[in-house]
């Protein structure tokens, strides 16, 4: 699924504020955001060929069974993802986590949720790298290719 010239919809899920995104342009204004200036540093973002609706819209929820989770910190400089695929078939559930081989001791462990629920050390990225694979998936719709995934955990 590519996003671009398809008619696919970006849907960020901020707080539980619905945000969307079709052209480029607002896709790549989505993608500063998501990275740069969350509203919340723990996100969802939808690739899907339609807006996602939560339980308040007539019709919702409504949300593809693949889901990106991005921590983003600007102020720290680093973000983490976890990337699901409910969908039939998926390989092992296809849940995983970013994963960072160079991380250490030193590497900021990075909230996974508002319960609680935190990131293993090894998933948290360098910053730039949490946007390329956010523009990836907004582009591709599919896991990205651009970061190094192990086994993570369903939320």
């Amino acid at each position: 699924m590519t996003a671009t010239g398809t008619g696919t919809v970006v849907t960020v899920v901020f707080q539980h504020i619905y945000r969307y995104a079709r052209t480029p342009g607002e896709i790549g204004a989505l993608v500063h955001r998501i990275v740069e200036a969350p509203l919340d540093p723990v996100i969802y973002v939808h690739v899907w060929d339609r807006p996602c609706l939560s339980n308040r819209d007539p019709g919702g929820p409504a949300a593809p069974l693949v889901r990106l989770r991005v921590a983003s910190y600007p102020e720290l400089g680093w973000g983490a993802l976890n990337w699901a695929d409910a969908r039939p078939g998926a390989v092992d559930g296809e849940v995983v986590d970013s994963f960072n081989p160079d991380a250490d001791e030193r590497t900021p462990r990075l909230r996974f949720d508002g319960e609680g629920l935190w990131f293993p050390r090894a998933a948290s990225l360098p910053l730039a790298r949490v946007g390329e694979a956010v523009e990836e998936y907004t582009r591709t719709g599919t896991r990205p290719t651009s970061v190094q995934w192990r086994p993570g955990h369903w939320c």
